[in-house]
């Protein structure tokens, strides 16, 4: 039989090697947010449109980020089309797993900062 201190010490290993990866993979998906490329510029624009938030700037801010992308990735038509369908169909799928009432959580959360990253791409506050 194994003695308490030794009991305690097994979970709090357990514990701390749970948080420790947590927190790495946190900041696996951080360090993956920062790096947008065509199919997340897609995506976004695709959710801006699907919670109502698609405005004149926005679509100019998309242009100019979907120019951007393409010409700095050196992506091909063909490539450049696919990585945008891509975008679409993760966007339809997202919004059919959501329902009815999901939609306001997703709008929250990545519709409108969507909006705003494409406005302020437009007036040229923030650069693609």
């Amino acid at each position: 039989m194994v003695p308490e201190v030794y009991e305690w010490g097994i979970r709090t290993c357990r514990v701390i090697l749970f948080a420790v990866a947590a927190i790495a993979c946190a900041a696996a998906g951080r360090g993956a947010a920062a790096e947008r490329d065509l199919t997340r510029a897609v995506y976004d624009y695709a959710v801006t449109s699907y919670c109502g938030t698609l405005t004149p700037e926005v679509e100019a801010g998309f242009k100019i980020e979907l120019a951007a992308l393409t010409v700095r990735a050196g992506l091909d038509k063909e490539a450049a089309r696919r990585l945008r369908i891509r975008g679409w169909v993760e966007a339809d799928r997202e919004w059919r797993n959501r329902g009815l009432g999901g939609q306001r959580a997703w709008c929250r959360e990545e519709g409108l900062p969507a909006a705003r990253h494409f406005r302020a791409i437009a007036i040229g506050v923030k650069q693609p």
